[in-house]
């Protein structure tokens, strides 16, 4: 009964099919515009996911029934509708239309706009660009692509993150589907979808105090609907040191030319070493390079002096080093392996990733171990209710992340060292179970002076970092009807860092230390908002309406924990080891804000819009009595295109303008007095008094912005043209000032100030040529910033923002640009001439004003070049002036290591040489005869023409006081990102069922094109409290190359067809392929090959063969192009099988 039963539901099944296909018939036609054939347009079965797309020749073909709506869709072009009636051919043109310029973007808070509405600057940048390089710094990767960004901060020999200022300012938040991050490093690159780039007022006032500096708003990748996939993308980078300062390598270690001697003494040398008597020896102890020539001479080198080791008591020759500085960086390399999983349907969407990282240093003995993971799915419980789980995880392991200040590595090959040193010897520091340094104090005393081997450091002081970043959010929205909906959310961002760092016990230098660190941000979220959507006046009238609210928590706090002394048991490494009581230090930092807003926005007639936002915040670290400040903002457009004919030159033409105010709370624990907890004193606990005097009457301050720009799109929008004006004014904020000696603090945070800030923001684009196989697209964009200080406090002129000695400081002085640089200069006559002090030293000009740390200007350049399957990708960055301060300049010239201290004279002899025999430095100038009313050196014009000692002239006391003459222009240009990128053939690799996969080969940090100083990239200038503007000691800078491999799979996406005889208009055969997206309804038996049957078996192969070869007019009919589940298509597969072919179904 039950098989009876099975049969007759199969034959019902099968006649139901038959029935409903039967009344199909082909449609064709051919699309186009007034220009010709439009290829790729898009038709679909209007309520249906069947479809295809217009070929090279505009022609298309599909099955459909009398009465079904064709929807004909292309970018720039108005959607066309047309019925199926009886004729079975339907042509089309289609009309090109500016308003399909309708780029979705999220502008704030998860509101989503179209971009032609946006009354502000707004700047997107595609996911898939960012990853390009298979950078993972997110930061590195906006480098040059959006206008008015400047890339700041990090040495890509570290494994630091950048930081990027929108409009001059730091601080940016980062926003990650709706989730505001604490770092841009919690960021994995590879599921960014798009980021929108929110930089002024009227863009970032939803966002209260937080976004007052501008937000990167960040959506990250979801499935597709219908589909299932699998993608894999993996990439393997080397990372090499490109840009070393040049070297002199004509003199050796030391403080003179002139060779000391071993002299013995037998009361205390053994016996043996008379035979070193007069055998010449360096100056070990020096870390200079004024020494003698490298002329080959026979020395005792610092390595011969070691008792039982392989060079004790030999000389060798005092030559350049065939193993420099270069040779002790090592390749990194670095493998980033993505895996993501997709799928989604009607009522849910989930997608899955997971990140592996392992970066290996340029360091010795550095690497960086990254794990990211993340969940983001969405499900439908009802039509109107749908709930979102967002979770981010990511687990970070870091040993050695290399120091970039003085006295790192770095400075030390760089500023302090000898050049005969040969760095392969230098890897053996370990001797005879003896620790041993190229710096030693002498013969009779192996103990280093100042240094101990590189290679040391790298491998005995190790510090170990670790980092676990948890964010994410739980939200649900109920839509009550298509105009209204309820969002809630919460949302939490958790991160947590811990390490420790070690001295070790070994070292004959400096007392052994251990230290342990772990401090942890924790921020809770709580949000809502009630969106209501509608249309009046017959749809011309559109309105958006949104009101919400916000409560935010953050809760910080600090421990650190350090030996004192020395530790007590040989390499055990623990606080419990120090011989001194250990120092700890604990901080806990809570504050609260609250906020609520309401945003409206209205167009009319799709060409004139209208937003606005106010907003009311909160803050706990502001006066209690008045801690409310309201901002608000308005903004509008205007699509001036509609207002006149139809343009084959300008296709969209906006005008927009915006002004805002945006809050500014002053920091935690500055309206009240806190006692800070110290170190034991005598068994007892200490509490000091913090420099910083409380004020009680401490508010917020705000922000105002106003920007006006305009949007361009020409020739059928292939080039298009932005460009923006701002004019910020910072006014009452939480500013710091300095106080008195006299009153117990050193300073206090008032309500003052005042700056002004202005600029041009500049982006042009264009398709340059664009065939079939060719296509060339350029992006540049522009911008410029203005900042002036124009008050402080009342009787406060300027402060300092950074400082380097009293010789060298960033201020900030009243009716002047901000971040000028202050300091010692050359002192010069009123015609230029340099001024020297009668004992042929440079007179000093004290608190010389020098430059300004702001670039004219900021750009980047980015190219995608495209033929056939091969894709070239270029991305350039750059800005015109600005100044930064080089440490290691300094201290390269007053060691002799680089290479203009040697060589030779203007008189071709060489420069080391005495005076009186022809060497020496030419100094030309004027004497100083006197000092002005202000004490700077004057000169009665007296000729200074002379040669004098290269090592006096580059002196630390001489040269090297004229911090003027270590302060370079901060411009550079630099090709930062390569890609060569060839996409495989569809056939060939859908043969090996993956859908799509691309091969690329890819560079960062290709190539500093220019820079003032060619060994330091100012876009790469480590932090001096918090402001970019000083080169410390940096380590080189570096280039990688590699590999990616991306594929990508959809699963499950299958499509039912079945073949059909002419002859008699019946199927002889069905099944399921998977090249839904290319189907052709009528296409001959010979290109049968274009569809993979996904079942397949012998009996089934013979059957379809035969009747191939009998009746060659054969056509293949898609029955459901989309993603049908696996056993739905079987299920159909074995009933067609059954009933038109045989009587079972093959096993």
């Amino acid at each position: 009964m039950k098989t009876k039963f099975n049969g007759i539901l199969t034959l019902l099944l099968a006649l139901v099919v038959q029935i409903s296909f039967a009344q199909e018939k082909t449609v064709s036609g051919t699309v186009s515009d007034t220009s010709g054939a439009l290829p790729g347009v898009s038709i679909l079965i209007k309520g249906t996911t069947t479809g295809t797309e217009t070929d090279f020749d505009g022609k298309y073909s599909i099955k459909a029934k009398v009465g079904d709506v064709l929807s004909f869709s292309y970018l720039g072009y108005k959607t066309v509708e047309r019925t199926v009636g009886s004729s079975s051919t339907i042509n089309v043109t289609m009309e090109e239309d500016a308003n399909v310029l309708d780029e979705v973007v999220v502008t704030g808070l998860g509101i989503k706009r179209d971009k032609k509405a946006l009354g502000f600057s707004q700047q997107t940048v595609d996911g898939e660009a960012i990853v390009k390089a298979k950078e993972v710094d997110i930061s590195n990767a906006l480098a040059g692509k959006v206008s008015g960004v400047q890339i700041v901060g990090n040495n890509s020999s570290t494994f630091g993150g950048s930081q990027i200022k929108l409009r001059g300012e730091s601080n940016v938040l980062y926003v990650v589907d709706g989730i505001k991050v604490y770092s841009s490093t919690d960021i994995n690159t590879d599921n960014v979808a798009d980021i929108s780039i929110l930089k002024g007022g009227s863009a970032t006032a939803i966002y209260g105090p937080d976004g007052r500096n501008g937000v990167v708003v960040i959506t990250t990748k979801h499935a597709k609907k219908g589909e299932t996939t699998f993608e894999i993308d993996y990439a393997s980078t080397i990372n090499q040191v490109t840009n070393l300062p040049t070297y002199q390598n004509e003199y050796g270690g030391g403080y003179s030319q002139t060779w000391n001697t071993f002299t013995y003494n037998a009361a205390t040398d053994p016996a043996s070493w008379a035979a070193f008597q007069g055998q010449k020896i360096p100056e070990y102890y020096a870390d200079e390079s004024w020494g003698p020539k490298l002329d080959g001479t026979q020395v005792r080198h610092w390595d011969s002096w070691i008792p039982g080791g392989d060079e004790f008591g030999n000389t060798r020759a005092w030559s350049p080093t065939t193993s420099d500085v270069e040779d002790f960086y090592e390749t990194g390399i670095t493998s980033n392996t993505n895996f993501a999983f997709a799928k989604a349907g009607d009522d849910y969407n989930i997608r899955t990733s997971l990140s592996l990282i392992d970066q290996g240093g340029i360091v010795p003995n550095s690497n960086r171990k990254t794990v990211n993971f993340s969940v983001n799915a969405t499900y439908d419980i009802t039509e109107k209710f749908s709930v979102t789980a967002n979770i981010n995880y990511q687990d970070r392991k870091t040993l050695n992340n290399p120091d970039q200040n003085y006295g790192n590595l770095g400075s030390n090959m760089n500023q302090w060292w000898q050049r005969q040193l040969d760095l392969d010897r230098l890897k053996n520091y370990d001797q005879n179970g003896q620790i041993v340094s190229w710096n030693i104090r002498g013969p009779r005393d192996a103990r280093p002076l100042y240094w101990d081997m590189p290679y040391f450091h790298s491998y005995e002081n190790t510090k170990n970092d670790y980092k676990n970043t948890t964010y994410g959010k739980i939200s649900g929205t109920y839509k009550f009807n298509d105009k209204f909906s309820v969002l809630g959310e919460v949302r939490s961002t958790f991160n947590s860092y811990s390490g420790n760092d070690r001295g070790t016990t070994k070292s004959l230098l400096d007392p052994a230390f251990y230290s342990e660190y772990y401090y942890k941000n924790n921020k809770e979220h709580y949000f809502g908002m009630i969106t209501y959507t509608d249309k009046f006046a017959d749809g011309n009238i559109d309105l958006n309406v949104s009101l919400g609210g916000e409560i935010v928590n953050n809760d910080y706090s600090w421990t650190s924990s350090t030996t004192n002394g020395d530790l007590s048991i040989p390499e055990f490494y623990n606080l419990a080891g120090s011989t001194d009581p250990v120092t700890t230090s604990t901080n806990r930092v809570q504050s609260k804000t609250r906020g609520t807003f309401l945003k409206a926005s209205a167009g009319y007639k799709s060409m004139l819009y209208l937003d606005g936002a106010y907003r009311m915040d909160w803050s706990s670290t502001a006066n209690p009595d008045d801690n409310r400040v309201e901002t608000f903002g308005v903004s509008t457009s205007f699509l001036a295109h509609k207002l006149f004919d139809k343009s084959e030159i300008i296709t969209f033409a906006k005008v927009r303008a915006g002004y805002a105010s945006a809050p500014y709370f002053p920091n935690p624990y500055q309206i009240s007095s806190t006692y800070e907890a110290g170190d034991l004193y005598q068994g007892n606990g200490t509490l000091s008094v913090p420099t910083t005097q409380s004020n009680a009457n401490l508010v917020g301050g705000t922000r105002k912005e106003f920007e006006i720009g305009t949007e361009f799109r020409f020739i059928k929008n292939r080039i298009g043209f932005d460009i923006t004006y701002f004019d910020r004014v910072d006014e009452d904020l939480p500013t710091s000032v300095s106080l008195d000696g006299s009153t117990g603090y050193s300073n206090i945070t008032v309500n003052s100030g005042k700056t002004t800030s202005n600029g041009i923001e500049l982006g042009l684009n264009g398709t340059i040529l664009k065939s079939d196989d060719f296509s060339w697209d350029l992006a540049v964009n522009f911008g410029t910033l203005n900042k002036k200080v124009v008050e402080i406090y009342p009787g406060v002129e300027s402060y300092d923002i950074s400082t380097y000695t009293s010789n060298m400081k960033l201020q900030a002085r009243v009716g002047e640009e901000y971040g000028l640089f202050y300091g010692t200069g050359y002192a010069r006559h009123t015609d230029g001439s340099i001024i020297f002090t009668n004992s042929d030293n440079f007179a000093r000009h004290r608190n010389k004003k020098i430059g300004s740390l702001l670039p004219d200007f900021t750009g980047g350049l980015t190219a995608n070049v495209r033929y056939k399957n091969f894709d070239l990708y270029l991305g350039f960055d750059g800005q015109k002036g600005g100044l930064y301060y080089s440490r290691t300049e300094r201290y390269i010239d007053h060691s002799g290591i680089s290479d203009y201290t040697a060589g030779l004279n203007d008189k071709g002899n060489p420069l080391r040489d005495p005076v009186a025999s022809g060497g020496g430095i030419h100094i030309q100038g004027v004497l100083q005869t006197g000092t002005d009313a202000d004490g700077v050196p004057i000169s009665d014009g007296t000729v200074v023409d002379k040669y004098i000692d290269p090592q006096d002239y580059f002196n630390l006391g001489n040269l090297g006081n004229i911090y003027e003459h270590n302060v370079h222009d901060a411009s550079y240009v630099k090709l930062r990102t390569v890609k060569l990128t060839y996409n495989f053939n569809e056939n060939l690799i859908n043969a090996l069922g993956i859908d799509s996969a691309q091969l690329s080969l890819l560079g960062n940090n290709v190539w500093l094109i220019y820079s003032d100083l060619p060994w330091v990239d100012p876009s790469e200038l480590e932090k001096r409290n918090d402001v970019n503007w000083a080169e410390n000691g940096t380590l080189p800078m570096t280039s990688s190359y590699g590999l990616n491999l991306k594929e990508n799979k959809i699963m499950g996406k299958h499509y039912l067809y079945r073949h059909i005889r002419t002859d008699i208009d019946k199927p002889f055969y069905i099944g399921i392929g998977t090249k839904s997206d290319k189907c052709i309804n009528n296409c001959p038996s010979t290109t049968k090959e274009e569809y993979k049957r996904a079942f397949n078996d012998k009996a089934r192969g013979r059957y379809w063969k035969n009747v191939s070869c009998e009746h060659c007019t054969l056509y293949i009919h898609v029955l459901a192009n989309g993603h049908l589940p696996t056993a739905f298509c079987h299920l159909y597969d074995q009933t067609w099988f059954v009933v038109f072919c045989c009587s079972r179904v093959p096993q």
